[in-house]
């Protein structure tokens, strides 16, 4: 299967569902989507993320690939344009600066070719997004896949010396691109600095784990209703081609600030966030309010005449009060009706915040078992350097991994039983209809969010505990 072309595996997973195929072309291809997600983002957490979304998205896609479709240039653009939708925000704002700052740093790099290569690595993307989709394509293929300059021209319909020519005439016009930002350098550093970018390595163990999750991901939002087919497909593509320049600056010299993976709803983003509703009452409740205002109004014009028709008998007073408390009533319940809507409201977004937390842990768990022979965590602190943490130790939303606690088992669980809980929270939740709510995080990392009348889980614990007597079935 090594010697499989790209097209024939990504049609063999296509057509038959081969998941070998399809793990396969991840593993082939996972050092450059991830390399290029780590240079625009300078995050390497990010860049984890970009690569899940990128190669979920690979598999939703596979049927509807051209067949002249060049793989290695297709990835590589997808993961520019996913790692560049995720920063785009405060590169804008320090544009100006890091510009700036970039060019008197390279003014000043050592005239050294290896130095001047990874000097050129922060706008190395930025560069390649200006060469046209062929010219592109022959330059990832040659240096960031490390193709031959045979396999090269195979791949593009042409043969190995006008590949040649195309990768050279490719070099000159990313050095025209480097000129173009105050950056002048040789065609030997351009190529120097392709190799190093070629040359970057994803985390051990992540091609086993994108494969894995994209192909669980198939049929579901990799990023909310976001698509990177899409998007590259979209008149929406130059704009975002373009906001790689200013992004990948900020993101190289501002590592402070760009643990974005966090800040932006997915995580790793190898599975997918829970979009939180906003807290804020929507149109209907901003009306129902307005509504309860107006009966507040008729009360105290109705006490009014009250307080007057009082003086003229008592016939047209009693009438009268009658009135005031059928008002009276009727604002009471539609006060007490807004008031539930909007604790609601704020329930579901605490409640989202949560189930975010639980994907991030049970991320962390998949990743820690991978890089430990197919053994799940036991503690929060052995996967610890997995968890996207902020600097205070939560995650987005203030929901702390102590909300969470590991849920105890007879035996020791594994991977192979999907349905055991590997996390749930501390303790169930009221919410403002009175209904109780739990987070459970599975085995398999995906989080169930389970309900009762009277707070008892006890049902559905059970169900998801390892007994001696329901042990993993043998393959």
């Amino acid at each position: 299967m090594n010697d499989t072309p790209d097209l024939e595996l990504l049609r063999c997973y296509a057509e038959t569902g081969a998941e070998e195929a399809f793990a396969e072309l991840v593993k082939r291809h996972v050092d450059l989507v991830w390399a290029a997600a780590w240079r625009v983002s300078g995050d390497r957490e990010l860049a984890r993320d970009v690569s899940q979304t990128v190669f979920t998205d690979l598999a939703r896609k596979a049927k509807k690939l051209p067949g002249g479709t060049v793989l290695p240039g297709w990835l590589y653009r997808a993961a520019c344009y996913a790692a560049a939708m995720h920063i785009r925000g405060e590169a804008r704002r320090a544009q100006r600066e890091q510009q700036a700052m970039r060019q008197d740093q390279l003014q000043q790099a050592d005239a050294s070719e290896a130095r001047a290569a990874a000097e050129l690595q922060p706008v190395l993307d930025a560069a390649l997004a200006d060469l046209t989709e062929t010219d592109r394509d022959a330059v990832v293929l040659r240096f960031l896949a490390g193709r031959s300059l045979a396999e090269v021209g195979a791949t593009l319909g042409t043969n190995e010396d006008a590949a040649q020519k195309r990768v050279s005439r490719a070099l000159e016009k990313l050095r025209e691109a480097f000129r173009k930002r105050g950056v002048t350098v040789s065609g030997g550093i351009v190529a120097a600095a392709l190799g190093v970018a070629g040359a970057q390595a994803a985390p051990v163990g992540l091609a086993g784990v994108i494969a894995t999750a994209s192909l669980a991901g198939v049929g579901t939002a990799a990023w909310g209703t976001f698509s990177v087919f899409t998007l590259m497909k979209s008149k929406l593509a130059p704009g975002i081609v373009g906001g790689v320049v200013v992004a990948t600056t900020l993101a190289w010299q501002q590592r402070s600030i760009t643990r974005l993976a966090d800040e932006n709803a997915g995580l790793r983003q190898q599975a997918s966030p829970t979009p939180a509703p906003s807290a804020e009452p929507a149109d209907a409740d901003i009306a129902e309010l307005a509504r309860l205002r107006g009966e507040h109004s008729e009360l105290l014009r109705l006490r009014g005449e009250v307080s007057r028709l009082r003086q003229s008998g008592p016939s047209g007073a009693d009438a009268l009060s009658r009135r005031l408390q059928s008002a009276e009533a009727r604002a009471s319940q539609a006060e007490a009706e807004a008031a539930l809507v909007v604790a609601m409201q704020k329930s579901e977004a605490y409640t989202a915040s949560v189930i975010n937390a639980g994907k991030n842990l049970g991320l962390a768990a998949r990743i820690f078992a991978t890089d430990h022979k197919d053994r799940l965590p036991t503690t929060f602190d052995e996967m610890r350097n997995e968890m996207n943490l902020r600097p205070d130790g939560t995650f987005s939303g203030g929901i702390s991994p102590d909300q969470f606690e590991f849920f105890p088992h007879e035996r020791v669980i594994s991977e192979q039983e999907p349905e055991m809980i590997l996390f749930r929270e501390k303790a169930a939740r009221q919410l403002p209809d009175g209904t109780w709510q739990r987070i459970y995080c599975l085995a398999d990392g995906s989080v169930q969010t389970r309900h009762s009348a009277d707070g008892d889980f006890s049902q559905i614990e059970r169900e998801g505990t390892g007994t001696a007597a329901n042990g993993p079935k043998k393959p």
